[in-house]
């Protein structure tokens, strides 16, 4: 089974030229931490409350990802919160992306191309070799959205986390969004962690914008 990480990475990159994609830059890099929190959560090594974030469990997962991110959450215990921690990560800039991307390439899922433009700047492209895991990412994605129902605990956390990362309008139509919203942001309140999860994003996500905006 992919990671929510990986599932999420492999959501990103365009089925037809391999190139990754994203409405919002900067929500992305923060819900790839996200992702990472889900992970641990379904593994269950965290949990989280109204409040804080906490770790239950310090044994490995056997995941490097999500064993490097444990442990530095175990050494660093004066961090609490979901907010606090995705932004400790986010600064610390760990190459989840790029980790996800490896992994997916060694699964033979993709496929790693590079070129340069101009003989000068390198362009990465990760084609599908293998599309039925997305497939099965954006059927899952637009069947939790589409029907009504309480879906799987996993299928919460993947709305929670492509929401705010600008991917739905890859798997749905505008018009099937705007009919739904009010079912995705019920989805994306559901679960304690993906509550909190999504209000840390998009409250650092606005904080990052008014910086820049500033500095222009």
């Amino acid at each position: 089974m992919l990671t929510m990480l990986e599932e999420v990475v492999l959501l990103a990159v365009d089925e037809h030229t391999g190139d990754l994609r994203s409405a919002r830059e900067f929500s992305t890099a923060y819900a790839l931490v996200g992702a990472v929190f889900f992970d641990l959560a379904l593994a269950r090594r965290i949990d989280t409350d109204t409040e804080a974030i906490q770790i239950v469990d310090r044994s490995p997962t056997g995941n490097a990802t999500l064993d490097s991110v444990l442990a530095g959450m175990a050494a660093r215990p004066d961090l609490t919160t979901v907010r606090e921690w995705i932004e400790h990560l986010f600064h610390l800039r760990a190459d989840l992306e790029g980790e996800a991307l490896a992994s997916l390439t060694a699964q033979g899922i993709l496929r790693h191309e590079k070129s340069k433009r101009l003989w000068i700047v390198d362009i990465e492209r990760f084609p599908l070799i293998d599309n039925v895991r997305q497939r099965d990412v954006r059927q899952r994605l637009r069947e939790t959205i589409m029907r009504d129902g309480i879906p799987d605990t996993r299928d919460i956390m993947l709305v929670s986390i492509a929401e705010p990362c600008g991917l739905l309008p890859y798997v749905l139509s505008d018009s099937q969004l705007g009919a739904r919203r009010q079912r995705i942001q019920m989805l994306c309140n559901l679960e304690t962690i993906s509550r909190k999860v999504t209000a840390a994003i998009t409250g650092l996500d606005a904080t990052l914008r008014q910086a820049m905006a500033r500095v222009v």
